[in-house]
């Protein structure tokens, strides 16, 4: 199934956050971006250093929709990003690179 893109840019589109979960580490981009799109500009909004962008290029890449929910989640996170498939309100779309 293919994710359903949003038709018009968000409010936050282009910001990039770092990511971690206990298995794995997140670029996310929000919002109808390429790979190489979220490495320049995490590299030029500072979460990444310019010498990690190329094992960055190796890492996976994909595109959903994600539910931020403020209370915390698993295991003590400050918030947690629920991924999904379809929009709902208070979702963004995001571009993530994801080394598992």
């Amino acid at each position: 199934m293919s994710v359903v893109k949003p038709e018009k840019k968000q409010k936050h589109d282009g910001s990039v956050d770092t990511m971690n979960s206990d298995d794995a580490r997140f670029i996310v981009m929000r919002g109808d971006y390429t790979a190489e799109q979220i490495l320049k500009a995490a590299v030029e909004q500072g979460e990444i250093e310019p010498e990690d962008e190329e094992a960055w290029s190796h890492a996976r890449y994909y595109q959903s929709w994600y539910k931020t929910s403020p209370l915390g989640g698993q295991d003590g996170y400050s918030r947690w990003n629920h991924p999904r498939d379809t929009p709902c309100r208070g979702a963004y779309f995001a571009s993530v690179l994801c080394w598992d």
